[in-house]
């Protein structure tokens, strides 16, 4: 797995569920079942590990700002198909 926010272009999956990593944002996007088996438990606890990097590599900011500003390509778009 990556290291958040140290490096721009890189993502992760977990099955269904994609982990994107950005320089100032985390996108997860897809689906992931966690089912009650032995691959949900796993499937869980790599979903709670890459949080938890995430959480650590937050409070480790000394200067963590209120709230970024959004960039010109962040908008949402509505889906032209619904």
């Amino acid at each position: 797995m990556f290291k958040p926010y140290e490096n721009g272009s890189e993502s992760h999956s977990i099955h269904d569920l994609t982990l994107e990593n950005g320089e100032d944002r985390i996108n997860l996007y897809g689906n992931l079942q966690l089912t009650k088996d032995q691959a949900g438990l796993q499937a869980a606890k790599a979903l709670q590990q890459f949080i938890n990097q995430v959480v650590s590599a937050l409070e480790a900011q000394t200067d963590l700002p209120e709230k970024i500003q959004q960039g010109e390509n962040d908008n949402e778009v509505e889906n032209p198909f619904l």
